[in-house]
């Protein structure tokens, strides 16, 4: 079966009868959100007090007030009620005890907070307003520890989610028919190119893949039908070696992307792209290319790597916050709107966000976008009481109203 059939059975699913353009509504909101998961998971890797470093991520993440600040996102949210919602790290952490009789590791007050599902917590903050239209499994891990005497199994999953509004109909895109890696477990894909690295539990090195997806829906909006996707690529990790994935990530994406747009309906991407329009492109010499070729990295994919996903995304899609009021002025300028990033431990009395990677995404040109701005940058914004409080993320959230026609 072709993409294109594919894609008409998300179409059907909404019952549409055809991939053509039509004419569109008037307005269309949209969101991306990082809900960040409180501790700098990196802490894990590669070291050889792998029960310390769990320990310090949980008290790290209990700390962060997870479960407060999922309300103080939710808010962001109800506050624009957009038709469509890109969420990113969506965690969810669990602690079972060795001892069923004994759930005190668990519930330690040091570490208990941590134990939070934030997409659950969102949907039930929200109260109905929104549903989980499709989702995609990234990281999904579980480990043994050590705390206080107790032995405890954590684990960690995080997840890529589309929130529609309650009267949104919405398809799955039926991604997982036809990518390199479909997710077995949840409605997307997850990448092919994918950075790894190992963690060391009783000596031993464990080999995990830092994974990142994306999951997209058909839907139907005042009659007329869109294409949402969400996404979160890799981070920089270092200079070179997180810019390698990233941009292999992107260049997937497109791969399956392009069908979207030349079906003729509205194709719109959000999420967190680690990757500012700031960012050079990098060059690699041949022979470093043969050895990636060499290491198993897809020849198609070596042309694009080093290039920053901002500018492989923008051959194909319009950055509607470049489209903002003010630009002509530039005082709403594109590089306003920085996004990324506040503390690990989101502690940080004023915002210190310094570059703008989250991002909106459309394959049409809007006739107009009438709003786009951040959320959750402002110091109001904070959990209660402000003044002991802590950021609802270290992203600040994103929001557009596009206009598409007269």
């Amino acid at each position: 079966m072709s993409k294109r059939s594919l894609l008409a059975l998300a179409c059907a699913g909404l019952g549409l009868t055809s991939l053509g353009a039509q004419s569109a509504p008037a307005n269309i909101e949209v969101m991306t959100q990082n809900q960040y998961v409180g501790a700098d998971l990196f802490r894990l890797v590669g070291t050889a007090d792998f029960n310390s470093n769990v320990i310090q991520v949980l008290e790290l993440r209990t700390a962060s007030l997870p479960a407060e600040r999922v309300q103080a996102l939710a808010a962001l949210i109800a506050q624009r009620m957009p038709a469509l919602v890109a969420v990113e790290e969506a965690y969810r952490f669990t602690c079972t005890d060795a001892n069923p009789a004994d759930q005190a590791g668990c519930e330690d007050h040091a570490i208990a907070g941590a134990f939070t599902d934030q997409l659950d917590s969102t949907l039930t903050a929200l109260g109905g307003k929104y549903y989980a239209a499709a989702h995609v499994r990234n990281l999904d891990i579980a480990f043994p520890i050590l705390f206080k005497g107790e032995l405890l199994t954590v684990t960690a999953l995080d997840r890529d989610v589309i929130l529609a509004r309650s009267d949104v109909p919405t398809a799955k895109i039926p991604f997982k028919n036809f990518c390199l890696r479909p997710s077995v477990t949840s409605d997307g894909c997850n990448y092919a190119f994918v950075a790894s690295t190992s963690i060391t539990i009783g000596g031993q090195e464990i080999p995990v893949n830092i994974e990142r997806g994306f999951v997209g829906v058909t839907a139907l909006i005042n009659k007329q039908p869109y294409h949402f996707i969400a996404t979160h690529l890799e981070t920089r990790l270092t200079e070179t070696e997180g810019r390698i994935y990233q941009s292999g990530q992107a260049a997937e994406l497109i791969s399956y992307l392009t069908p979207l747009v030349q079906s003729g309906v509205k194709t719109l991407v959000g999420g967190d792209f680690n990757s500012d329009p700031r960012n050079p492109v990098l060059t690699f010499s041949p022979e470093f290319l043969a050895y990636l070729s060499s290491q198993g990295v897809p020849d198609a994919l070596l042309p694009y790597l080093g290039i920053p996903p901002y500018q492989l995304l923008s051959s194909l899609f319009t950055d509607v916050w470049t489209l903002r009021p003010g630009t002509s002025t530039g005082k709403g300028a594109p590089l306003i709107g920085l996004s990324c990033c506040q503390d690990e431990d989101l502690g940080n009395q004023k915002s210190v966000l310094y570059e703008r990677v989250d991002l909106l995404w459309s394959s049409a040109k809007p006739t107009k976008v009438q709003d786009a701005r951040l959320l959750g940058e402002s110091i109001s914004d904070k959990t209660r009481p402000i003044a002991m409080g802590v950021w609802p993320s270290d992203h600040a959230s994103v929001a557009a109203k596009l206009t598409f026609g007269k």
